[in-house]
């Protein structure tokens, strides 16, 4: 079985948490926010990657994203930004699972959207 479906979400890539000289570190808005709004918007989904997932001891993670104008983000940071959402809300149970990862960004597309490919590998 194959989970893959395509969600309309400007993907934002991870960052490092910010540092302050006094408080406590904090990520920036921006990416924050991103990795709300992409819980909410895959919620629906995690059964069924849930069930893609459980009991892997190796799977696939395609990404592909399309964006209006080109990014200067890094390809391995929108890929863990995506990943490392659905690690923590447990959906995916560790992302040094994924064995292979295939991941292509689209520019000037005139669309904004990720599309996620999730299978297990025998």
């Amino acid at each position: 079985m194959t989970f893959e479906k395509t969600y309309k979400i400007r993907p934002v890539p991870a960052s490092r948490p910010k540092v302050p000289r006094f408080g406590h570190p904090y990520y920036p808005k921006r990416y924050t926010q991103f990795r709300k709004d992409w819980a909410l918007i895959t919620h629906n989904d995690w059964p069924m990657i849930y069930l893609e997932t459980k009991d892997a001891r190796a799977y696939e993670f395609s990404y592909e994203a399309w964006f209006d104008k080109h990014p200067v983000a890094d390809i391995d940071n929108l890929f863990k930004a995506l990943t490392d959402t659905l690690v923590k809300a447990k959906v995916i149970p560790d992302d040094n699972l994924i064995c292979r990862s295939y991941i292509d960004k689209h520019f000037h597309a005139g669309k904004e959207q990720v599309k996620i490919t999730i299978r297990k590998i025998n």
